[in-house]
């Protein structure tokens, strides 16, 4: 049989229970530091040492969410924090900082590292990058398809964790940072302000004009639900089903992990997908934005997205014939039941009495035609959702709420009773773990009746409410003697609580005793400093290259060997940039590049590292560099310069160059991307695409999403048709130079999108103009910061940062 770990989210100590009981192998939780759901309701320090002893007693391993990145003044403590979540016993724990994890590695060897979604894993050689760090566990991106998994799986040899049920990132995780530059809440530090679930236009930039839609939340994904094709995803290899919300209440958790355990026993007992309609009401009526089976599954556009509700939605159960306000009567034909106590997405509190046929009932089902009390408005053909069912709650609720042992683990038992010696038990588990305890009087001769074997294995296996079953026992019985019963009793209970305190713990670990300290080591940086530019087509290039510059990234790989050529003549270093996202078979498009024998390559995934290895390598912002353990990692992986996360303040940067010798750049230009996604806002509103065919308008960058505020959000599309989405104001801190410079950073970086060669160039002179000005603004720095001002500019997060 198939090695499959059912992975349940945990928000509360409740939600804990609700996981373990209704089946979860493994749980995922938030320490109060660290965690990238900042505002679930994670465990402190005594809860977790509870939640562990709670779930490794009941056979259910325990993952700790650490999937942020880490301040340079956070590494300290984050180190304890580590050590802590090692010492009670953590089985492993979960990272997005590529720096962070290879010095948890170094510190804790044997401790089991999981690679964070946010590590945005989308390829074979992202996962063996991975791999090769020292991670145990990598967790896919969502966007992967069975295919694509199955192909990761069959090639690697780490734990493969995919999620299968729950809310989606419209955006790769780990690669947006819409919540950050707009709200100041960034979700690569746990605190996503959700800006997919607000509403937006599509607008056509040219002519204003608004693309109709069938709702206003144009970004907002539906809810996934595999668990009717829950055999695909297993047969791919997949080793652990994850399923999202830690933000969700127990009830939610009970009901989906219990859906999922009994499909997933079904298919692997007898190899065949059964879902009841039951299940599926369950699993609708507890939380759903509209369900998709998703990318894993092949859907997508319109498919994956729900316009309409960017909250929970219900399950249908019919539609409004009539509604008479005076008499304030509901009348509904019924598509799936309803019963009293009840709540529906009509008005709000739950359903009263049920009138069917002239009489009061407490229960109505399909193709009836009932009325209800309703005070409130409707319409007819009104459609209606069932929000909550008293039923499935007190159902639920019932397995957490009353610390009934629901899943118990298998124990075999050793018991010996002989004459003028002490009783032993000894309790085994499956697991190896054996412990043994001598009763407190020695075994006499029987006066009257004597002990009888079936006597005192009916005490042994009296294990009630504990999470135990009793597999099998085995007893050596001395003829004629005599033990009082309450001394078995207590021997069972004494036995258990050892079996209980032995299975808490993880054997052999090496470092429970070691005092781990870090220090990093101070660097020294050069003083001279550099304009870099990143450009997207020759004619941004033939601008850049005509302007007194360091270097130039170039993006496409289409005609690369022209701004190769191109840069020769201008006799300026021009160095291919990769994309950010390469899937499995994408690869072979950068095949050009390695023909082209290039001496100098960017790079903005880790596989691509690889991928290129031996090439001098620049490290894009995209790979998330927050601290010095993470920029030197870079270093040592052949790395010659990196661009810095866009996400720290000057303050912090300069707090952290202090530690790293290797060149760092920071975007002082440009129109930051917001989000990366499969999803395309124009394929879907504008031509329903399938993403079969590529459209001349698609990258021309003509649309923006527009949201409440009146902000623009420009929209292109690389080669993959993938869409990128970006910053509505200019990155722009002309007047600030100065500043960003003293705080370390050797090279600015200025990145152009959709803007002409004239403003390239503009951009560029105006920049080149400040430094040589020793950082005073001269007329054409002037002229240029007024123009974007009334374009609209931000100084991103040099003066804020994030929390």
């Amino acid at each position: 049989m198939k090695d499959i770990e059912l992975l349940a989210p945990v928000g509360s100590f409740e939600a804990l229970k609700a996981a373990v009981q209704n089946g979860a192998n493994a749980v995922y939780l938030g320490g109060k530091d660290f965690s990238a759901r900042a505002s679930a309701n994670n465990f402190d320090r005594d809860e977790l040492k509870e939640a562990v002893k709670y779930a490794h007693i009941r056979d259910v391993q325990v993952f700790v969410t650490a999937n942020t990145l880490i301040k340079q003044e956070e590494i300290e403590s984050f180190v304890e924090y580590a050590k802590f979540l090692y010492d009670i016993d953590v089985d492993a724990i979960i990272l997005q900082d590529i720096g962070i994890a290879k010095l948890v590695k170094r510190l804790l060897p044997d401790f089991e590292l999981h690679a964070s979604t946010q590590m945005v894993a989308h390829s074979l050689e992202d996962v063996k990058y991975l791999e090769n760090a020292g991670f145990d566990r990598v967790v896919l991106a969502r966007e992967l398809n069975v295919e694509e998994i199955k192909y990761i799986c069959d090639n690697t040899n780490v734990d493969i964790e995919v999620f299968v049920h729950g809310a989606l990132c419209v955006c790769y995780s780990g690669q947006c940072l819409m919540s950050s530059m707009i709200g100041n809440r960034s979700g690569n530090r746990g605190r996503c302000a959700q800006p997919c679930r607000q509403k937006y236009e599509l607008i056509d930039i040219h002519t204003g004009e608004i693309i109709n839609s069938n709702g206003d939340y144009l970004l907002s994904p539906r809810d996934l639900n595999t668990i009717e094709d829950i055999d695909k995803v297993i047969d791919a290899g997949v080793h652990s089903l994850k399923i999202e919300g830690r933000m969700k209440r127990p009830e939610y958790v009970a009901t989906v992990i219990s859906s999922y355990r009994k499909t997933v026993d079904n298919y692997l007992e007898k190899n065949k997908i059964n879902v009841s309609n039951e299940t599926i009401s369950d699993l609708y009526t507890i939380f759903n934005r509209k369900f998709t089976k998703g990318l894993i599954l092949g859907e997508v556009g319109k498919d994956v997205m729900n316009s309409e509700i960017p909250n929970n939605q219900g399950l249908y159960i019919g539609k409004v014939l009539d509604f008479n306000k005076r008499a304030k009567r509901l009348k509904i034909r019924l598509e799936n039941t309803l019963k009293k106590g009840d709540g529906i997405n009509l008005g709000g509190g739950t359903i009263g009495r049920i009138i069917k046929d002239g009489e009061i009932t407490t229960i109505a089902h399909r193709g009836d035609v009932i009325e209800l009390d309703f005070v409130g408005e409707a319409r007819r053909h009104q459609v209606v959702f069932k929000t909550s069912d008293s039923e499935l709650m007190d159902r639920v609720q019932s397995t957490f709420q009353q610390d009934k042992e629901l899943v118990k683990s298998p124990i075999n038992a050793e018991l010996v009773i002989r004459l003028n010696e002490k009783p032993v038990l000894t309790l085994i588990d499956l697991k190896g773990n054996k412990v043994s305890i001598e009763g407190d009087k020695v075994v006499e001769e029987a006066m009257k009746v004597a002990l009888s074997k079936e006597k005192v294995e009916s005490q042994i296996q009296k294990l009630g409410n504990t999470p135990y079953e009793l597999n099998s026992i085995r007893t050596t019985l001395d003829e004629g003697v005599s033990l009082p019963i309450s001394i078995l009793n207590q021997m069972r209970r004494d036995c258990i609580e050892l079996l209980n305190e032995e299975r808490i713990k993880i054997k052999n670990r090496n470092y429970k005793s070691e005092k781990i300290e870090y220090k990093p080591i101070i660097a020294y940086k050069a003083i001279d400093k550099k304009i870099r530019v990143k450009v997207k087509n020759l004619e941004q290039l033939k601008a850049a290259l005509e302007c007194d510059i360091d270097s130039v990234y170039y993006e496409d790989i289409i005609t690369l060997d022209k701004a190769l050529e191109m840069g020769i003549k201008y006799n300026k270093k021009v160095i291919y940039s990769s994309p950010r996202i390469i899937r499995n078979k994408e690869y072979k498009h950068l095949e050009k590049a390695k023909k082209l024998n290039l001496k100098n390559v960017q790079v903005g995934t880790l596989g691509a590292m690889d991928y290129f290895k031996g090439k001098n390598l620049s490290i894009d912002y995209y790979l998330n560099a927050f601290n010095s353990e993470t920029m030197n990692h870079f270093k040592s992986e052949g790395a010659t310069s990196l661009c810095i996360s866009q996400e720290l303040n000057l303050n912090e940067i300069k707090e952290t160059l202090k530690y790293t010798d290797i060149e760092v750049e920071a975007v002082v230009y440009g129109f930051a991307t917001m989000m990366v996604t499969e999803y395309c806002p124009m394929g879907v509103l504008v031509r329903d695409c399938k993403k079969d065919k590529r459209a001349a308008k698609c990258n021309q960058s003509i649309y923006a999403l527009k949201n409440f505020k009146g902000d623009m959000f420009r929209i292109s599309q690389d080669i993959f048709c993938r869409s990128t989405i970006y910053n509505s104001n200019i990155t722009c801190i002309l007047d600030n130079l100065e500043e960003v410079s003293k705080s370390g950073i050797d090279v600015f970086r200025l990145d152009f999108t959709h803007e002409s060669e004239q403003v390239v160039k503009e951009v560029i002179e105006a920049h080149i103009e400040v430094l040589n000005n020793n950082y005073r603004m001269g007329s054409k720095a002037t002229k240029l910061y007024n123009y974007l001002d009334q374009i609209g500019t931000t100084s991103a997060h040099y003066y804020k940062g994030v929390e």
